[in-house]
């Protein structure tokens, strides 16, 4: 049916047009004949009539082109409409349209596409969301319709005074910026920015989100070659694996790699992989794809180890790799469980002398189960390129983010005041809460007493937060002590964020105490006031805190310690665990009753999450022989058992050496400068294992091995690493740094055991490594407001440890 709308619109149109073209060719005309009249008196080699000819001439030629174009565009219109048998309300709405480019197009119906109806073989052109500018662009620059261009307002740029080259150089300087600073994709087009670059580098525009994002591709595939590479001139290779879903359920792989390099003892850890995981979360799932990933870096091969949590799925997945590989446990997420479960921070209470403060409390438990702060992280797990800390507890917090979409900043508590941190971010959900104990089923007393207490500083926090005047009378205080340190919460899936919390109460107890005692001069409701007071810490309730942060303060430091990435962790973490057992199994007279109490709940959970697993603690305990610090804690009996294992590795070919076992070599190894000599001296800034010998009452560690039995057992290796493994231990303290100067000083006197050592040495205690890419890609999501897709916010955290300057 043709559209009787459309041949009204096209003829008014083009009568209109021809009505107003004839009226300019006449204006045109009267006014060149002035023109020409007016020439005549200055001059006579003109003829006017000639030259008035020529001028009617051109606008006739003019004036049937132009009709001749808006007829061809009716019969294609009339054509189309009969074609696509469009309905008429449709075209009544398309016949309004106000743009003059809809004279010479059609748009398709159902579609973000138009028909030119200039060109000869109905050409479609993009007219998505109603937007005219391509098909505006085609009229003009394939049909000459210049008439359609319109003004340009644009503000003109300024010349740039820069070359080509400088300018791709700072374009790549910026987005390498983005990305190693975890920027979002547009800040260097905010104004500000822009500002200040246009006053140091004229004329230079920044790279804009676009840019950004399609660099962020090519860069990915450049490092990832480069990753393929590398990993090509390698041994052996150990690996962390982890999933986690955000709270809108977008779930995630990660993939860490940490190895030696065949040359040298320098630990190298990268991210392999960290992509979307778009399946079941299913045991067959995960091991096909964890197949393609580590196929697609050709080193299924070469993965000895794989360090990951407890999770059923995850550990029939690493089982049916069906590898010469074995599985180690997360010694991080097992000390969680044994410090949560044996104090019950999380047990729910039905009914209790404070009902009120349990019922609010689950509540807000419940509500923060899922939410994982920044702050939990302690103040991130990964915090382990600068081991050293120079104040006790060095904790980084998050602000809130602001709503003009500024990034979120990350800073000390030393050098600006800490905030109460808001739960509404959007936070990873890991496998950390599992197995933590809810019930309150044949809970002991001491138990009991830590929940109240607990249950009462996390209502205390929350309610401070949840009001104005509270909080600002609070904030006030702080300023006045000039106390920087905050109040915290602490979440499930942390323990050691429960710490942060009791530790940030014992802080500040003079304001907390002050605060309860001006309760009724505060103008706050009644029943706040109730509140408050039922919130309220008695003498007992502070002593339970003391006695709490007195023995967790050990747990925290080796926590640290064993989630490094930059050395080698396993034998530092098998002489944390046996230094912690210490720890719990010494009785001092000073100590009080329910403090000897509370180190027997904790030493209970200890051995029940450790020894009960005799496979994973012998495992454990072959990395550690390489550690002159996990050695040093080895009793006899475990020093010939872990050696027997070796040799019956090298017997069964485990280790691909070409070199036989030799007598003793007469190498003598010359002592070097090492950064480890720094622990015979005053060292002002302590590292985090130095806090950890503090907090268990043991400082001059070196002067206690002295006693070592160093009799010769077996064959000459082991004789020799004992040797000297004993004499460094007598003159270096455990310390991050152990087993790498041990083995740059000693290696090459071993011919076997230095393969292995690299082998061994190279897998990781805990998956703190894959933890932290989900804390790093948890950040990016809420800078970038859930903008990012998901290649794009994998592609940055993959190019995040890559990318340097």
């Amino acid at each position: 049916m043709i559209s009787k709308s459309i041949l009204i619109d096209l003829t008014n149109c083009t009568i209109g047009d021809r009505s107003e073209n004839e009226n300019n060719v006449n204006s045109k005309d009267s006014h060149r004949t002035q023109s020409s009249l007016s020439n005549t008196t200055t001059t006579h080699e003109h003829d006017p009539g000639s030259e008035s000819n020529e001028v009617l001439g051109d606008d006739t030629h003019y004036i049937n082109s132009n009709n001749k174009k808006i007829k061809v565009a009716k019969n294609k219109a009339i054509a189309i409409s009969r074609n696509n048998c469009l309905t008429t309300t449709t075209i009544e709405t398309t016949s309004v349209q106000s743009s003059q480019v809809w004279k010479y197009a059609i748009r398709c119906p159902n579609s973000n596409f138009s028909i030119c109806s200039l060109c000869p073989n109905d050409k479609k052109i993009s007219t998505n969301n109603g937007s005219t500018s391509t098909l505006r662009k085609h009229l003009i620059s394939e049909h000459q319709l210049h008439e359609l261009a319109l003004p340009n307002n644009k503000r003109k740029r300024i010349d740039p005074q820069i070359s080509n080259n400088k300018k791709q150089h700072l374009h790549d300087l910026f987005i390498k910026c983005v990305i190693r600073d975890g920027r979002t994709f547009k800040d260097l087009q905010k104004p500000g920015l822009k500002k200040i670059l246009q006053e140091l580098i004229p004329g230079y525009e920044p790279p804009t989100r676009y840019s950004v994002a399609r660099q962020l591709k090519r860069l990915y595939k450049l490092y990832l070659k480069k990753l393929i590479d590398d990993l090509a001139l390698i041994g052996d290779i150990s690996i962390t694996l982890d999933l986690c879903s955000n709270k809108q359920m977008r779930s995630f792989l990660v993939i860490t790699g940490h190895y030696f390099p065949k040359n040298g003892f320098d630990l190298q850890s990268t991210v392999l992989n960290f992509s979307t995981f778009n399946v079941h979360h299913t045991s067959v799932d995960i091991l096909r794809v964890l197949q393609e990933k580590l196929k697609e870096l050709d080193i299924l091969h070469k993965v000895v180890r794989v360090t990951s949590d407890g999770g059923r799925n995850v550990v029939r997945a690493v089982r049916n790799l069906h590898l010469n590989l074995e599985r180690v446990w997360c010694v991080a997420h097992r000390l969680h469980l044994a410090v949560t479960n044996a104090f019950g921070f999380w047990i729910l209470q039905k009914d209790d002398e404070n009902g009120s403060i349990a019922l609010e409390q689950d509540n807000l438990n419940n509500g923060l189960n899922y939410a994982e702060k920044e702050m939990a992280n302690i103040e991130r797990l990964d915090n382990n390129d600068d081991i050293d800390e120079p104040d006790e507890i060095n904790m980084n917090v998050t602000r809130d983010e602001s709503d003009d979409d500024e990034s979120s900043e990350t800073y000390d508590s030393n050098d600006e005041e800490e905030s109460l941190l808001d739960n509404n971010d959007e936070e990873f959900v890991d496998d950390w809460t599992t197995n933590v104990i809810q019930s309150d089923f044949d809970i002991a007393c001491e138990q009991n007493m830590i929940i109240i207490v607990i249950k009462k500083c996390r209502g205390l926090v929350s309610m401070i937060k949840r009001s104005t005047i509270i909080t600002l009378y609070f904030d006030t205080e702080r300023k006045q002590a000039n106390i920087k340190r905050n109040l915290c919460y602490d979440v499930k899936s942390r323990w050691n964020s429960t710490f942060s919390m009791i530790d940030s109460f014992l802080v500040l107890r003079q304001l907390i105490q002050k605060l309860f005692s001006y309760k009724h001069q505060l103008t706050i409701q009644p029943k706040q006031v109730k509140k408050l007071a039922d919130y309220e810490l008695t003498s007992d309730d502070w002593n339970v805190l003391l006695v709490l942060h007195s023995i967790l303060k050990p747990f925290y430091h080796a926590t640290k310690v064993m989630s490094g990435r930059q050395y080698p962790s396993i034998g530092l973490a098998f002489y944390l665990l046996t230094r912690l057992k210490n720890f719990l199994q010494q009785n001092d007279r000073k100590e009080s009753s329910m403090e000897k109490r509370l180190k027997q709940l904790l030493l209970k959970q200890l051995l029940h999450y450790f020894e009960s697993d005799d496979e994973q603690m012998e495992l454990l305990k072959l990395h550690s022989y390489f550690d002159p610090a996990g050695f040093s804690t080895f009793t006899e009996s475990e020093k010939r058992s872990v050696e027997q294992n070796i040799k019956q590795m090298v017997t069964d070919g485990a280790c691909q050496s070409s070199i036989s076992v030799t007598n003793t070599l007469s190498i003598s190894p010359t002592t070097t400068n090492s950064p480890n000599t720094t622990n015979s001296t005053g060292n002002l800034n302590k590292s985090a294992i130095d806090m950890f010998n503090e907090s268990i009452g043991d400082i001059n560690y070196e002067d206690s091995r002295r006693g070592e039995n160093t009799r010769a057992t077996i064959v000459n290796e082991f004789q020799n690493y004992r040797k000297y493994a004993t004499q460094f231990n007598l003159k270096h303290k455990p310390d991050a740094t152990s087993a790498i100067i041990f083995w740059r000083t000693y290696g090459d006197t071993f011919s076997i055991l230095k393969g292995l050592a690299k082998k061994m040495l190279s897998t990781p205690a805990t998956s703190v490594p894959s933890e932290s890419c989900f804390s790093l890609s948890s950040s990016l999501g809420r800078k970038e407001r859930a903008r990012l897709t998901g290649d794009n916010l994998s592609s940055s955290v993959f190019l995040k440890d890559k990318i340097n300057f």
